[in-house]
């Protein structure tokens, strides 16, 4: 609780500048003044005694310097010192500064895009998924065919049912393959992005679908092997405009 009062009391003293500074000058001058009055009546004369007075209290601007930095918070003070300066630079040439106004924003908007990307693709590619940390990514190798060594490649859907009946090292296997699919909606085509995926998929990551249903096991081979479409909630709303039949 010390820490914190001393904190807002240096945060405070931010907003009593002057109320401090000339609360120092008062103070010093009452200090000093007392102190050439007893020095007059040692025998000094006026100079002498105004000058033992100021070696008696040394460098009277050091002294208020290290006032200040008990009274407030110097970093912030020559951050906001730094501020104004920029400022006023910026102001004198208003080329420059539209310049580099521009540079920082184009600049922001990179950066900020780039780690957008990379929390999608690398960090968060399912952000409805929780324990992302346990999942991983199974592929296989080329083994006796042409091809440079270790070269991956997908893994097939025999690979992928072996995988769930022997495999016991695992919650559950899912297959993702995304690629470009046709969307006809009424007398329009458009090019869209889809994942072609295990009937599995919804259940084993935990995620469930808003309107309908997900996928269920039988549609996964033989006759019921029929394809079904799940859209997400942005194609929902933007293209079907929300309808819920």
């Amino acid at each position: 609780m010390t820490a914190i009062r001393v904190f807002l009391s240096r945060l405070s003293g931010l907003f009593r500048t002057r109320r401090l500074e000339r609360d120092m000058d008062e103070e010093f001058n009452f200090h000093l003044q007392n102190e050439v009055a007893e020095n007059v009546r040692s025998g000094m004369g006026a100079d002498e005694a105004w000058a033992a007075a100021r070696r008696r209290f040394g460098g009277v601007a050091q002294v208020k310097e290290a006032c200040r930095e008990a009274h407030s918070l110097p970093f912030l003070q020559v951050l906001w010192q730094d501020l104004r300066f920029g400022f006023r630079m910026l102001r004198r040439n208003p080329s420059f500064s539209i310049l580099a106004l521009l540079c920082l924003t184009i600049g922001i908007g990179a950066t900020t895009a780039v780690f957008s990307w990379i929390e999608g693709v690398l960090l968060r590619p399912f952000p409805e998924v929780v324990h992302q940390e346990r999942m991983m990514a199974v592929a296989g190798t080329y083994r006796g065919v042409a091809g440079a060594p270790g070269d991956s490649t997908d893994l097939s859907w025999p690979d992928f049912q072996d995988f769930q009946r022997n495999c016991k090292l695992f919650d559950a296997f899912i297959v993702d393959r995304i690629t470009g699919v046709t969307l006809a909606i009424g007398d329009r085509a458009d090019r869209t992005t889809g994942s072609i995926v295990s009937a599995n998929y919804f259940d084993a990551l935990g995620v469930r679908p808003i309107l309908g249903r997900g996928f269920e096991p039988a549609e996964n081979t033989g006759r019921n092997a029929h394809p079904v479409v799940v859209i997400s909630y942005q194609m929902w709303k933007e293209r079907f405009h929300g309808d819920h039949r």
